[in-house]
């Protein structure tokens, strides 16, 4: 699932079944010892630097989905795994690098299987997990060779605003609402702004966006947030239909 390459020359380092310690709490800021799990490399001594490491997530067949480039990598301790037999889980030291978005690395672990084949996945998970599966659909995205752009030809995009929980829950949806499950349309301001001029917006609308439950998502998400992104829309002529509740 994890392949650690020199960035450069993409000679593999290692390769390892899971990568536990990277993704932490954004309060935690940092990561200390990270474990690579079920590693191809034993070393025959520790410590072992490596520099200017890539670490990439691939899935099942092989195939890169995402990757976070580290720089500096020291292998500081090794043992027997305890989960792959006959595997070698190394201690790692990324120098304080992490990722803070607690449950990707349990994303990722179902992304390897494949992108989801139905909208609606990130809605199992709990609401402090939608920016972790937000961020997993960005990179993703981008790594498969996607653009910030609208794919589909639909006239009419819908969202469940009685699903969301926050900004990120809305990102989430509107990807799917627009490029189908799994799909991505922005994570933020400036990135919604990218992805409607790419799709054609001011010169026409590509899409009527019909919002319902409108509401109970503004009492979720609050007015500052939904104002802004509602903004943006409307500048390139996105039309807005708030269809009655019930």
């Amino acid at each position: 699932m994890y392949r650690f390459v020199e960035d450069e020359t993409e000679r593999e380092i290692l390769t390892a079944t899971d990568v536990r310690g990277f993704f932490v709490e954004p309060s935690i800021g940092e990561s200390e010892i990270i474990t690579a799990v079920g590693s191809s490399l034993r070393p025959e001594r520790v410590p072992v630097l490596f520099e200017d490491v890539e670490m990439q997530v691939r899935d099942v067949r092989g195939r890169e989905i995402g990757g976070y480039y580290i720089g500096r990598v020291e292998v500081t301790d090794l043992r027997d795994s305890m989960s792959v037999p006959g595997g070698t889980d190394l201690a790692l030291s990324f120098f304080g690098f992490g990722s803070p978005y607690p449950y990707a690395g349990e994303i990722w672990q179902t992304w390897t299987l494949g992108p989801p084949a139905e909208s609606g996945m990130w809605k199992t998970l709990p609401p402090e997990a939608h920016d972790s599966w937000l961020h997993v659909v960005q990179m993703a995205w981008f790594r498969t060779g996607h653009q910030a752009k609208r794919y589909g030809d639909t006239t009419t995009c819908d969202i469940a605003g009685a699903d969301l929980a926050d900004i990120a829950s809305f990102y989430c949806e509107l990807g799917e609402a627009v490029n189908g499950p799994g799909g991505y349309f922005g994570s933020n301001l400036s990135a919604l702004d990218d992805c409607l001029i790419n799709s054609g917006a001011r010169r026409e609308s590509p899409f009527r966006l019909v919002w319902r439950d409108f509401e109970t998502s503004r009492r979720a998400i609050g007015d500052e947030d939904l104002d802004d992104v509602i903004s943006v829309l409307r500048k390139y002529g996105i039309e807005i239909e708030y269809p009655p509740s019930g």
